[in-house]
């Protein structure tokens, strides 16, 4: 297949005769598809309906189908408090070139193309009209699509490129204008993400900074993606003299980028580069890393089920056997105090500015911003608010409107301060089907895993639990992946899914021995987990079927949690994992570590 890719489609009429010529090159190519980058029409008419129209007349003389995207010049007269009725150019653009939206994907046997298309900005955030902008419908559309296919390579289509693609840039054009990246006023990190999360994203194209392809970053190479800048076809629009655009070859044992230049009206392979082999190869297989950052001994006892819980990136609380919770900051080998003296707590949990416990018949509350949330005095009151029940509390879980779910006895509740600072509201929510070992919230989202194995999800509309699952030794759930330990005539696997994909990866060999009831597994994000049984700690990489141990020769793995969830990054790459000590001349650690593969550290 032979796909041909315009960058910025600027137009001046003095020069109709350079855009033809360039036309005619491009048909002379004898291209499958024709993928324009957008900004679409001369100056004048570019950002409206007349220059869509301009541009088309031109366009369809290459002969070939056409897939262009909007650049933004194309919406820069809709964005913020603009002079045009938004959506003007897009209703237009999508019926000239008949879309049902401005992106989409093109779906072949063995490839993807994605396009992203910008879109007009709000009055309230426009920083700069003409910010290549996508909306968080747009991205989390495109986002979704790229799971249902998994293994197959994609090639990306924007006008801008991502931030961190290392391109070169305009710094006193667009640099100084912020919009030099996708999204780059808004949240231009998250197509970072999706790079790095994605392996495979293989090519990108981008146009904007008018570029030929001479430059040595003209080419770029982060994260198993190839990142490519497109050039412009009109004299006047070059920035560096070079009048080009690309060219993909995607053949059956070969992926080559060339490049069409419309000066020398050849092919060239300057700025070019080839694969030899097919495109699913471009798919760079993860390499994995496990190192520790940082250790400290906490307490005199190992730590509980579940007992650990990140407050921030440095800070963790640790609850023990002997009823102790401990404040730990492992980077500087502190333990800074107690937050609870007594029975063993039997749930934790944190939410904005407040650690939950419970213990025997009890459910408290501490704040965490209050210098008095230490317990100095073995005998003293704590914490400062709790409720009483008749029934002992068995497990708790944070509350996405606010408060906490506890599990008490055979009744769900839920508690928070909606009476006031200080008061606490507690209201009998449904009956558990089953005694309780865990429950479970991700979002709007709750669960209940039974000490019998099964997996319930409470559904609000009927006030119930539902169940879902047979078989769970351990469960968890965290920004779109839900991951599971299940047993099945005896065997051990990992479950692993997103909504769209699951996956399996069977644990030959690896046995709780005895300390079944302590099996635990914490979801990384992108189908990668990290998990305890049998005492040792493993990440496992689901999807790409790759299992690794922890090297934690220092004593026997007790706990377990990923650590505090960098911003809105869809991977977490740090757990720590609570050591019980092998002999009494150690006292238990709680260890954090790093996971790194070979994508992030490109």
């Amino acid at each position: 297949m032979r796909v041909v890719i315009l960058g910025d489609f600027h137009l001046h009429s003095d020069q109709y005769d350079a855009t033809r010529s360039a036309m005619e090159d491009i048909a002379n190519c004898n291209p499958d598809l024709v993928i324009p980058l957008g900004d679409f029409g001369s100056q004048g008419m570019i950002g409206r309906i007349e220059g869509l129209e301009e541009a088309f007349e031109f366009l369809k003389q290459t002969g070939a189908p056409l897939r262009p995207i909007l650049g933004n010049h194309d919406l820069e007269l809709e964005s913020g408090n603009g002079v045009q009725a938004k959506g003007t150019v897009q209703r237009r653009f999508m019926e000239m070139f008949d879309l049902d939206k401005p992106y989409g994907v093109l779906e072949y046997d063995d490839f993807r193309f994605f396009f992203a298309s910008t879109e007009p900005q709000m009055p309230n955030s426009c920083y700069d009209v003409q910010e290549c902008f996508v909306s968080d419908e747009q991205f989390d559309w495109l986002a979704r699509k790229l799971k249902e296919r998994p293994n197959v390579p994609v090639v990306f289509f924007t006008h801008a490129p991502p931030i961190g693609c290392g391109l070169r840039t305009v710094p006193k054009v667009h640099v100084r204008s912020t919009n030099a990246y996708l999204d780059q006023n808004h949240q231009p990190h998250r197509w970072h993400e999706l790079v790095k999360n994605t392996p495979e994203i293989v090519m990108w194209f981008s146009a904007h900074y008018h570029l030929s392809h001479i430059h040595t970053d003209s080419h770029t190479y982060r994260h198993g993606t190839h990142f490519f800048i497109t050039g412009v076809h009109g004299p006047t629009f070059t920035r560096d003299g070079g009048r080009q655009s690309r060219i993909l070859d995607i053949d059956a044992n070969a992926v080559r980028v060339l490049t069409l230049d419309h000066t020398k009206r050849a092919i060239t392979d300057e700025g070019g580069w080839e694969h030899a082999g097919n495109a699913k190869e471009l798919i760079a297989p993860t390499e994995v890393s496990l190192a520790p950052v940082h250790s400290c001994s906490v307490g005199e006892e190992p730590a509980i089920r579940n007992g650990i819980v990140p407050l921030s990136s440095k800070r963790y609380l640790v609850s023990t056997e002997d009823g102790f919770t401990w404040e730990a900051e492992p980077e500087t080998e502190s333990v800074l105090g107690t937050l609870h003296i007594g029975a063993p707590l039997k749930g934790i949990a944190v939410t904005p500015g407040h650690v939950w416990m419970a213990w025997d018949r009890f459910v408290g509350r501490t704040d965490l911003r209050s210098p008095w949330r230490f317990v100095r005095d073995a005998d003293g009151a704590w914490p400062f608010e709790k409720v009483r029940f008749e029934s002992e509390a068995t497990a708790m879980a944070e509350r996405d409107s606010g408060g906490i779910w506890a599990a008490v006895g055979t009744e769900l509740w839920s508690i928070d301060d909606s009476s006031g600072p200080g008061k606490l509201t507690i209201e009998r929510t449904a009956a558990l089907p089953e005694s309780c070992l865990q429950l479970y919230a991700e979002g709007t989202k709750l669960w209940m895993l039974a000490h019998s194995g099964t997996l319930y999800r409470y559904d609000d509309e009927t006030r119930g639990f539902v169940s879902e699952h047979t078989g769970v030794a351990a469960w968890d759930a965290w920004r779109d992946q839900e991951a599971a330990i299940v047993k099945e005539n005896g065997d051990l696997s990992i479950v692993s899914t997103d909504g769209c994909n699951r996956y399996v990866l069977p644990l030959m060999g690896l046995h709780p021995e005895g300390d079944e009831g302590n099996m635990q597994i914490v979801c990384l994000g992108n189908h990668r987990i990290a998990f305890l049984i049998g005492g040792q700690a493993y990440f496992a990489a689901v999807n790409e079927r790759i299992l690794r141990k922890f090297d934690t020769a220092e004593g026997r793995a007790v706990a377990i949690t990923r650590s505090y969830p960098d911003g809105d990054a869809w991977i977490c790459s740090s757990i720590a994992i609570a050591m019980n000590a092998v002999n009494e001349a150690k006292r238990p650690k709680l260890q954090v570590w790093r996971i790194e593969t070979n994508r992030e550290r490109l």
